[in-house]
């Protein structure tokens, strides 16, 4: 059992030595007793911040990818990001490592630089859990607040892209007894790697966009609650419109959940006056675009099809609620 910080030479190699800057911004990075990175720029900076804590599986990735995705949806570049890891006391320092090695894949992936952090061994937790903050530049910032009463409402992908892989990952051997398919399953897993929206944001930015949203916790129905209130307005959302692949379906019905209201990092909503404008730009990225739903001047969000008529609101995510 340990508890504590990871030593200097363990951090030295297990972390920092494989952080290497390749940003011009970036004039301090991560470093031994280093208390802060700085950066240098002449834009706007966007600053995020996201904790991963609803699985320990891919994590390292989610973390990158998930803090990366609110910066794309402020309409900027991610640069860098700090990250802050407590691993449980059973762990050890390769396994830190490990986790630091796969979020800096995905970060060197997406051109980004982790220039610093905190990493510890706690009895606080049973799993790694991480917090990334996220830094990035845009020339102009688009708020999830910016809807105006009329526009389309545009998903991108399908419904619970994250917490399809997270389930996947998570729920193996029930969703086997369940009568999924190993190949499906594997399918599933491999959502992991549809999380990040940065084409998807960079493709539509020359184009007129009022607002624009990542689908995280609470999933579809959580996202557009959110940003209708956000703008002050009410919304009508079309439930038949809505995206859903036949891998999370199924484990959705498995496990009790609504493929509505599970996380779905790796979706965006996109408020536009011109869908179609948008939905090319997207599918020139190889971007899926549906137009699923309306902005309207009554404060209420209304979901109606598949015979029923819902009032989508920001609730527990139902990933959160599966009985383990």
């Amino acid at each position: 059992m340990r508890v504590g910080k990871l030593s200097s030479e363990e951090l030295s190699s297990m972390i920092l030595d494989k952080l290497k800057p390749v940003n011009p911004e970036v004039i301090q990075s991560s470093g031994l007793a280093e208390d802060c990175a700085a950066i240098s720029s002449d834009k706007i900076l966007l600053l995020t911040t996201d904790p991963i804590t609803a699985t320990g599986k891919n994590a390292g990735k989610l973390s990158i990818y998930v803090s990366a995705n609110d910066v794309a949806v402020s309409g900027g570049t991610p640069i860098c990001c700090l990250m802050t890891v407590i691993a449980p006391t059973d762990a050890n320092a390769q396994d830190i490592g490990d986790f630091i090695n796969e979020a800096n894949s995905a970060a060197k992936e997406l051109g980004i630089d982790i220039i610093g952090g905190h990493t510890e061994f706690s009895d606080a937790v049973n799993r790694m859990v991480v917090s990334c903050t996220m830094v990035g530049t845009a020339k102009k910032v688009i708020k999830t607040s910016g809807a105006k009463v009329g526009d389309s409402i545009i998903m991108t992908g399908t419904a619970a892209i994250e917490g399809t892989s997270i389930m996947a990952n998570d729920y193996e051997k029930r969703l086997l007894k369940g009568g999924m398919t190993t190949e499906e399953i594997a399918e599933a897993k491999g959502y992991i790697e549809k999380i990040s929206v940065l084409n998807a944001t960079k493709a539509v930015l020359k184009y007129k966009v009022n607002a624009m949203h990542d689908v995280t916790e609470g999933g579809i129905y959580g996202a557009v609650a959110e940003m209708a209130d956000a703008s002050g307005l009410g919304a009508n959302l079309f439930i038949d419109n809505i995206p859903v692949s036949s891998v999370t379906s199924k484990i959705c019905k498995i496990l009790g959940v609504s493929p509505m209201k599970v996380i779905g990092s790796g979706s965006i909503l996109i408020v536009s006056p011109e869908p179609q404008k948008i939905i090319k730009a997207l599918e020139k990225v190889g971007v899926i675009g549906t137009v699923i739903g309306t902005m309207r001047s009554e404060k209420k969000v209304t979901a109606i099809g598949l015979g029923k008529s819902e009032t989508p609101t920001v609730d527990t995510d139902e990933l959160l609620l599966i009985k383990k």
